[in-house]
């Protein structure tokens, strides 16, 4: 047995594991992770009047804008620029479809509605719920948002469904409406 061993191994070894070897065949290119900066426009605030600052947002959604422009209320900006969202945490955003029976406007192409729900005991100002809606419109997926106010003390409360062009008067030429 200790003979045959050795020469069952030589054996093995000679005739290999029965698979005949390929060519090696090209399927694309190898993954690749992107480290490119994306960069959305948000609205802040100068002087009153709403202003398109470019940003640096994480990814490409609806979700990612909100976030980012929350995330500026805890952060300083630009000089002379500012933001309404003080005292307001973000909680979610989440964009569904809207049914054909609920559009008003036949001619409009957007789809989506925005639900942002933010986290906070005080009202939001007329200017706070603009850089909200008016920054979300951006997009061109969204047609209407909504902002909820969900509060731990008083009741929660709701913006309704809004878009840019109720807010004309702060919203600055070109604005999405």
């Amino acid at each position: 047995m200790r003979r045959a061993l050795p020469l069952l191994t030589c054996l093995a070894l000679l005739t290999g594991c029965g698979i005949s070897p390929t060519a090696v065949s090209s399927l694309g290119s190898p993954p690749v992770i992107s480290t490119e900066p994306i960069f959305s426009q948000v609205y802040l605030i100068k002087k009153g009047r709403l202003v398109q600052q470019r940003v640096r947002v994480p990814g490409k959604t609806a979700e990612d804008l909100m976030r980012t422009l929350m995330d500026l209320a805890n952060h300083p900006v630009e000089s002379g620029q500012d933001t309404d969202l003080y005292g307001m945490r973000y909680q979610d955003a989440e964009a569904e479809p809207v049914g054909r029976q609920q559009r008003l406007d036949p001619s409009e192409t957007r789809s989506l509605v925005l639900y942002v729900t933010l986290q906070g005991e005080r009202e939001l100002s007329r200017v706070a719920l603009a850089q909200i809606v008016c920054t979300a419109r951006l997009r061109t997926d969204i047609s209407k948002v909504q902002v909820n106010i969900a509060r731990t003390v008083a009741p929660s409360t709701t913006s309704g469904r809004r878009t840019c062009k109720e807010f004309h008067d702060l919203a600055p030429a070109g604005a999405p409406s």
